[in-house]
């Protein structure tokens, strides 16, 4: 018997870049089966619409054009869509026949098969928050391809008889032309690569700069969330754009753990019986945030002497763990505390006692100081009063009269 009876018939969508196959369940127990093929520009998504009714299911995977079909079928359906996660449906990727047509069947038959609280769902973004990742996305595809750019020039150097040159020596455009023209003046060919390489690298880092721009957009747009994100030690403006487009107000996930899992920086465990063991990282997860927050969980740790987080690194390395784990460790407590601090909206105790200053500079250093307009004028006064003390103290200090022997 079909564990979901409140609805009438189920859909089972499985997309593709043009067109999409659909399996649709109906009858007694959902026992009929019905299979349809359509096309994913406006009138098949308008044909698509024209079948679905009330009392209708459509489940579909989560993929590029996943969300902007559900937010299409949401706005002119009264059918209840939901988006589910492909990674966690074992009854598709396990199977030995793989095709579209199948694949469909599959995910219309889970209405049939799993209880409604266990389906691998994933919410529906709107279309700020689909701009805002994308955004996010991009940065990241920038930085690698200037990555492989730069990697590409040393090799190219290296391939031509000069293997020390080192890769810090090629990030500015004048320094790569200085080393083509001065070691690859007698090779017209590595000369031509060298400087199509440089004013590759050249462009896209102005793409990357434009891009930057774009996450600061982002920062801007939701103040409170920016504040309180970068109020943690290493975080910076990447880290806070990634973890807003995705985490948003906080409000998708039930508790700091339920986002740590999101991230993918909860351990896997292995019990049996009395003994219980914890393994490594599930990697499952938003793989942006998590490679940012672990970027930010190094920074932290090793660049900023003093704060609680590189305190609790040392404290793991002097318990035996290796750096690598302590630095997962500390990604997994931030990443805890930026869901406590977005949701009540709170600043980070450190950085409060650190002063205003200190936050205003790291703001001016991202080009974000538009932010500190929106800091609770309560939490700005406290840490105004912060540096009024430090600033006696330091007068105190150097008016202090020296003592003589």
């Amino acid at each position: 018997m079909p564990m979901n009876m409140q609805y009438e018939r189920t859909f089972g969508l499985d997309l593709s870049k043009k067109t999409f196959h659909g399996c649709m369940l109906d009858g007694p127990d959902l026992g009929n089966r019905h299979f349809f093929t359509g096309e994913m520009g406006p009138q098949g998504k308008a044909k698509l619409a024209g079948r679905l009714c009330k009392c209708d299911l459509v489940l579909l995977e989560a993929g590029t054009s996943s969300f902007s079909l559900a937010r299409f079928l949401l706005e002119n359906t009264e059918a209840e869509v939901v988006v589910l996660n492909p990674a966690k449906l074992y009854n598709i990727f396990n199977s030995t026949l793989k095709t579209d047509k199948s694949d469909s069947e599959k995910i219309a038959r889970i209405a049939r098969t799993m209880p409604r609280d266990e389906w691998p769902t994933v919410s529906i973004p709107t279309k700020e928050e689909q701009a805002e990742r994308s955004t996010v996305s991009l940065e990241v595809f920038l930085a690698q391809e200037i990555t492989m750019l730069v990697n590409r020039l040393y090799a190219l150097f290296n391939s031509m008889g000069h293997p020390f040159i080192r890769k810090s020596d090629l990030k500015t455009e004048e320094a790569r032309l200085t080393l083509a023209n001065r070691l690859l003046c007698e090779e017209a060919l590595a000369m031509e690569q060298a400087i199509m390489l440089s004013n590759q690298i050249e462009h896209v880092a102005d793409q990357l700069e434009q891009c930057k721009q774009r996450l600061r957009d982002i920062c801007l747009s939701h103040p409170k969330e920016a504040l309180s994100l970068l109020s943690l030690p290493g975080v910076g403006l990447m880290t806070a754009a990634s973890q807003i487009a995705f985490l948003n107000d906080g409000s998708r996930f039930n508790s700091p753990d339920s986002y740590v899992n999101y991230v993918g920086l909860s351990e896997r465990r292995f019990d049996s019986g009395t003994k219980v063991s914890k393994g490594h990282i599930s990697h499952m997860g938003n793989k942006c945030i998590r490679r940012n927050i672990i970027q930010a969980a190094w920074v932290a740790s090793t660049k900023l002497k003093g704060n609680p987080l590189s305190m609790k690194y040392k404290d793991l390395i002097l318990r035996g763990k290796n750096k690598p784990v302590a630095a997962v460790a500390i990604a997994k407590k931030m990443i805890q505390l930026s869901y406590i601090l977005v949701k009540s909206n709170g600043i980070y105790e450190f950085t409060k006692q650190q002063g205003l200053g200190a936050f205003r500079r790291k703001l001016q250093y991202h080009k974000l100081t538009q932010l500190l307009d929106f800091l609770p004028e309560i939490t700005k006064r406290e840490m105004e009063e912060i540096d009024g003390t430090k600033r006696k103290e330091a007068a105190a200090t150097t008016s202090s009269p020296k003592k003589f022997a």
